[in-house]
């Protein structure tokens, strides 16, 4: 059935319609404060400039207008009003009825019962997104968390409203970078079988030390880019050790991908693959007159006019760089899969270079430019901070969810030391509230790391949407009335009972308004708030005790609706919704 947005715009505009009004003004949101209405509009301010008339005389036709459509069984009419400037609505029970019923026979997402449905509002429409962009022989760490969480959530959010997404890694296996990796690890094993045996043996530790080290050399970057020139230009020697650090990263990769509970990815193309591709760019930039070579054989595009500094295609020793990879990336990515949005889950470190691409893009007339977003976020930094690999004061990803984990499992022991499988529901637990302290901020917000933070059962945290899920899912397996439960006729609603409701039935629109801006926290936002009603509903009704019958089974069915909101809202997070903790 059509959201209470959808109605009361629709029941608005046939209002406008026969005013002869604009209905481009019509702009319809919950209020402030739920003690005004379910959802309200400020249409009578804007249209009171237009027909510069007071507020509450524009409102006065618009509200006799909406409840002369008696036809209408969804708002309730006699409760429409004005305040302030704007119109306020609530729904009727019959709505809510009908609203709880469409939730309960949806019932909760799990990934497949919804993927491009012709009729939703992605169907049709292809979206790449860029995320989880591990660098190669290097150990992931926290401050990967961010990409690969919000990328992810994404991708979940997507594919429920029926859009095909297309996820791809997009590796860091080539440049400058692993130049100074393959200098580092050259270095160190040269004439030296022990140390060749130790790297092998644990290669992740060892190359990460070797990285470090190297990078306090003063021409450690000149260092790094001539390995790099001789591994672009077929070095026998580079090219058997970049497949072999190749091979083990990927492994690495998915191992973290899948303990991270990520959705699979489409495609992990690196930025090696585009290496045939690149130099058709280059040639392009040339002829059209984007680019032009200067005297030392780099081919650049001036674009410092326009604030934007001098974007590099190719280096004067003839090495690429991570611009023009980008430009064969979108190149390729158009051609393959014709996008309707092409997304790079990055830094906002990189937004500097994210502006160079598309300007430089615009600039070739390359197809999908202007589909291409920089989804930025900010930061992960230490409490000491900024995390540095070339320094090495980072903390491992497989560090923190091995401490989550332990945790987890001690607040267990601590509560329900009976609880079946703790070991599992640690992990579910432990992974939950890491992904949810990095989901709770706005995404381009830099965030300060913390365990105590991220790690705490208490406030806003995946814990306790996970909590309250559980504590209503054994309120269900307690109730013998399950079965029957339902609506029955002629029983009202109450206040708390329609706001607890009210907040599932948005579930859509805040869905809707995440696309919109490509903000997960708002989910976030969304299911916390919806948390803490269902818990003061659970004080506050004794449902098990409830004698009246009929009340016991709209208890039992707004239970329900809460518990499948929640387990469709945490899934589109990556969080698990469990049964029991």
């Amino acid at each position: 059935m059509s959201s209470p947005k959808e109605l009361i715009t629709i029941m608005l505009s046939s209002v406008f319609e026969r005013q002869g009004w604009d209905s481009a003004l019509i702009d319809v949101a919950p209020p402030s404060d739920i003690r005004f209405g379910d959802y309200a509009t400020p249409v009578a301010l804007k249209l009171a400039k237009v027909l510069r008339r007071s507020p509450q005389e524009v409102a006065v036709p618009i509200i006799e207008g909406v409840k002369s459509n008696l036809e209408n069984k969804y708002i309730d009419l006699d409760k429409v009003s004005y305040q302030a400037g704007f119109i306020n609505f609530r729904m009727s029970d019959l709505f809510y009825k009908e609203a709880v019923r469409a939730i309960l026979k949806e019932g909760a997402y799990d990934g497949v019962k919804e993927l491009e449905i012709e009729g939703q509002e992605g169907y049709g429409k292809t979206v790449i997104l860029d995320y989880f962009q591990l660098n190669i022989a290097k150990q992931p760490h926290v401050g990967h968390l961010r990409s690969a969480v919000i990328g992810d959530a994404l991708k979940r959010i997507l594919l429920f409203r029926g859009y095909r997404v297309v996820a791809d890694t997009h590796v860091g296996d080539w440049g400058t970078q692993f130049g100074i990796l393959l200098y580092a690890y050259k270095k160190a094993v040269e004439g030296n079988e022990r140390e060749v045996d130790a790297i092998k043996n644990d290669p992740f530790i060892k190359l990460q030390e070797l990285y470090v080290a190297a990078n306090q050399e003063e021409d450690i970057h000149e260092k790094g880019k001539t390995e790099f020139a001789k591994l672009e230009k077929g070095d026998a020697l580079n090219r058997t050790i970049w497949r072999w650090m190749v091979e083990i990263s990927m492994k690495k990769l998915e191992d973290n991908a899948v303990r991270l509970n990520l959705l699979p990815f489409e495609e992990h193309r690196g930025e090696s693959v585009y290496e045939e591709a690149m130099p058709q760019v280059v040639e392009l930039a040339l002829v059209k007159g984007v680019a032009k070579k200067t005297e030392d054989g780099a081919v650049v595009v001036d674009l410092i006019k326009e604030g934007l500094d001098e974007a590099v295609l190719v280096k004067s020793d003839g090495a690429t760089t991570y611009l023009l990879r980008d430009l064969a990336t979108i190149q390729y990515r158009k051609a393959r899969y014709d996008f309707w949005k092409n997304l790079y889950v990055v830094d906002n470190r990189q937004s500097h270079h994210f502006r160079q691409v598309f300007r430089v893009a615009e600039l070739l007339g390359l197809e999908g430019v202007g589909a291409s977003e920089h989804i930025e976020f900010g930061f992960m930094k230490l409490p000491e901070g900024t995390m540095s690999t070339r320094q090495g004061n980072v903390i491992l990803l497989e560090a923190v969810l091995d401490e989550a984990e332990r945790r987890a499992r001690a607040v267990i022991y601590e509560k329900n030391p009976n609880l079946r499988n703790i070991d599992e529901v640690a992990k579910q637990i432990g992974l939950g509230a890491i992904k949810f302290f990095d989901l709770s901020h706005n995404r381009k917000s830099d965030i300060v790391f913390r365990f105590e933070d991220a790690l705490s059962f208490e406030g806003k945290t995946g814990p306790y949407i996970q909590y309250t899920y559980a504590r209503l899912k054994s309120i269900l397996r307690k109730s013998v009335d399950e079965a029957k439960d339902a609506f029955p006729d002629g029983v009202s609603l109450d206040a708390d009972e329609r706001e607890l409701l009210l907040h599932c039935v948005r579930l859509p629109e805040t869905i809707q308004r995440v696309i919109d801006a490509w903000l997960p926290h708002l989910l976030v936002d969304h299911l916390f708030e919806l948390a803490q009603l269902a818990n003061e509903f659970y004080h506050s009704h004794p449902i098990l005790t409830e004698q009246d019958e009929d009340k016991r089974r709209v208890l039992l069915t707004i239970v329900r609706a809460v518990t499948t909101t929640l387990a469709k809202g945490l899934y589109l997070l990556g969080i698990d919704a469990l049964e029991e903790m």
